[in-house]
């Protein structure tokens, strides 16, 4: 039963880097798309009808509103790159990644942690602090409210040269109404074990050098 449930997982997963993949060709090709695109950030479907011809063909025709707009909003936020850097992906890196697909990618908080520990030490801890607040404001969001907020978050990460992973962030929209308490705190998880990793690390290599006795050191004697 978990293999089945991983397994479906992953396919998904893969069809989400397909539709990445589309959007940052569609942007790389024509700056029409890429403008009629970049527009959607932010607002509803209702407000997007450019966004139309480049999405429909991804969704049932079952409409389901909460659903659908993620699809939107992750297209949007792709299409918010400069478009020499959506022209900097190559084929190759994408159909590695589309073979390789485990079921689960990076969390949305686990880039920004690590967006942070890739900045210069002098900047670490004002960004930490940015960054902390961006996340705590996201994860109390409603369906509406993520996707308003998410534009000025991922702008954030352009500033610090991180790019999300759109597939991931794909599959935790299209789930967020219905478990946005397991998504947000996963993300919240995610972000304190990767920011904190090598703090925990060193922490738990002391406490196993202190438990270790000195050679010759011996027990059980008066």
């Amino acid at each position: 039963m978990a293999e089945d449930r991983d397994a479906a997982v992953r396919a998904r997963r893969i069809e989400h880097l397909r539709f990445v993949r589309e959007i940052r060709r569609l942007c790389a090709e024509s700056s029409e798309a890429h403008v009629r695109l970049r527009r959607g950030a932010g607002k509803d479907i209702d407000q997007v009808p450019g966004m139309h011809e480049f999405i429909a063909h991804w969704l049932p025709e079952k409409r389901n509103r909460e659903r659908d707009r993620a699809w939107y909003t992750v297209a949007a936020l792709i299409a918010g790159q400069p478009r020499h850097v959506l022209r900097g992906r190559s084929d190759a890196e994408d159909d590695e990644e589309e073979r390789t697909a485990t079921a689960y990618g990076i969390s949305f908080g686990r880039t920004l942690a690590q967006a942070v520990l890739d900045s210069p030490a002098k900047e670490r801890s004002r960004r930490g602090d940015n960054t902390r607040r961006r996340l705590a404001l996201l994860v109390r969001q409603s369906p509406a409210g993520l996707h308003r907020y998410l534009p000025s978050a991922t702008r954030l990460l352009r500033q610090y040269e991180t790019e999300p992973d759109w597939a991931q962030l794909l599959s935790d929209l299209t789930r967020w109404p219905w478990y946005a308490g397991d998504i947000g705190g996963r993300w919240q998880q995610d972000y304190f074990r990767t920011l904190h990793r090598d703090t925990w690390r060193k922490k738990d290599e002391a406490d196993v050098a202190q438990a270790v006795p000195d050679p010759g050191t011996s027990f059980g004697r008066s």
